[in-house]
């Protein structure tokens, strides 16, 4: 009876210990199975991601603009980004995070192109080749993943072939995106691996496009006001452009009914174009194009040739800005010094391309102002120009003349417009002496004396100052020649 009944009990501990290990095996392989289901779930989101990160590399290749940028929560986590663009349909990305199962991503390599990678931690990616060994362009193809037989396996082929990604372990690892910031106009996409890219916003294109085309259009205004000043064209009236209550710019009025408009300026990181005289030689009263980085102290010319530039000495030579983007998707600054014809990066001193930004801080780069009743000053960064409100003055005198060794000449001149502060100088050489003597404010005689020593063959030349004591200067040259 003791035995039989041991025996009852060694088979009902067997049972018992056999029905543990079942549910222990059964809760195993549960687990098991949840993991790979979870995996398999997450194989639709990576596969979405992956397309989303080929999209957005074709965007920078073409010109599409973030025009939204809508938070996805979760618990008031943001686990995501629906992003809508200027050309194209909105995209939904997704934070991912480290893992242990592989993440496929771009990224760009010596060459300046984006490859796609695979990573299985973060910062250790391999570029995917295809069977011939070459690296493959993210704007080429989009690649897919799938588990079969308890392996990553991807493809770049769209399903034709499939590459062995290694055991399929963890279920994260969903999405190459740490997240999605905003800076200085552009959206940017972290990657895990810390690198990123960059797509500009709508609202940054269409103001730096507005800055390109102000600033180009007052280059164009300046070069053309130069011009007719310098051919006695004179200031009549100046008029601000309003703008939703704001002042924009200004319609500046001439004498020869010419109407031009200057836009003030905004900030940027656009270095500032304008015009100046060449101060070390007072005697050159041409102007000349001038450029001015934020890090300079004060404006430099623009060397073409390593030659200033006059301000339109002939068609074709004005400098002119541009908006370029580079590989990267970030807009940078271009310049052209032949009126739109080709452009160039605008280089730093250190040759960094300049990127085109538009800070929240706001200067004046073009401003009009009148100064006291004879003048209205055009600026152009620290650069200013003075436009007469007057008609500049004419004379009228004889500019070629003939006399013999000791003699007296008396010549008559007239003159129109100006002020009636004018002063007349003249400067003589060779032995020669002049003086004037008004007979009213704007007429009289130049008088001239020969010297002894003035003999046939011989020749010299007369500079008459004339100031109208506004800051207006004019030269005359007369020529004396030896005769009767």
């Amino acid at each position: 009876m003791k035995r039989r009944l041991s025996s009852i009990l060694t088979a009902i501990v067997l049972v018992l210990s056999l029905t543990g290990c079942f549910n222990q095996l059964e809760n195993e392989l549960g687990h098991i199975s949840r993991r790979i289901k979870a995996m398999e779930d997450n194989l639709v989101l990576m596969n979405e991601n992956i397309s989303t990160l080929h999209n957005l590399i074709n965007k920078l290749e073409s010109y599409d603009f973030v025009t939204k940028i809508t938070r996805i929560y979760d618990n008031y986590e943001v686990i995501g980004y629906t992003i809508s663009f200027s050309h194209s349909p909105s995209i939904t990305i997704y934070n991912g995070k480290n893992a242990q199962t592989p993440v496929i991503s771009v990224k760009k390599a010596e060459d300046g192109i984006f490859y796609w990678v695979v990573s299985y931690s973060v910062g250790h990616e391999e570029f995917i080749t295809n069977n011939v060994g070459q690296r493959v362009p993210a704007v080429a193809v989009t690649p897919k993943i799938k588990i079969e037989n308890g392996n990553w396996m991807v493809s770049y082929d769209k399903g034709v072939t499939w590459y062995n990604l290694g055991q399929a372990t963890g279920s994260a690892g969903t999405s190459f995106i740490k997240n999605v910031t905003e800076n200085n106009g552009y959206v940017q996409f972290n990657f895990l691996d810390g690198t990123h890219i960059s797509i500009p916003t709508l609202e940054t294109y269409d103001k730096l496009n507005e800055v390109v085309n102000k600033t180009n259009s007052n280059l164009s205004s300046l070069e053309e006001l130069v011009n007719l000043v310098s051919q006695g064209v004179y200031a009549k009236n100046i008029k601000p452009i309003i703008e939703k209550r704001d002042t924009i710019g200004y319609n500046l009025f001439l004498s020869d009914s010419t109407v031009m408009t200057f836009y003030n300026g905004v900030a940027t990181t656009l270095p500032t174009i304008g015009a100046a005289k060449d101060k070390v030689n007072p005697s050159d009263t041409n102007y000349y194009w001038t450029i001015k980085y934020d890090s300079d102290q004060e404006a430099r010319w623009i060397l073409v040739g390593g030659k200033k530039v006059r301000v339109s000495p002939q068609m074709g030579t004005m400098p002119m800005v541009g908006l370029k983007k580079h590989i990267d998707g970030v807009y940078y600054w271009t310049i052209s010094y032949d009126s739109g014809k080709t452009y160039t990066w605008l280089l730093t001193d250190n040759g960094n391309k300049v990127a085109a930004a538009i800070p929240e801080i706001n200067k004046i780069i073009t401003a009009i102002t009148n100064i006291g009743v004879n003048y209205i000053e055009l600026t152009m960064g620290d650069q200013k120009v003075l436009v007469p409100k007057y008609a500049p003055f004419k004379i009228d005198i004889q500019t070629t003349c003939k006399m013999v060794a000791s003699a007296t000449l008396t010549i008559a001149y007239t003159i129109t417009g100006g002020s009636n502060n004018l002063d007349l100088l003249p400067v003589t050489q060779n032995g020669f002496y002049a003086r004037v003597i008004k007979s009213s404010v704007k007429t009289g005689n130049l008088i001239i004396y020969s010297p002894s020593t003035f003999a046939e063959g011989m020749e010299s030349k007369l500079v008459l100052l004339i100031s109208d004591g506004l800051g207006y200067l004019k030269n005359t040259i007369i020529t004396i020649k030896y005769g009767i």
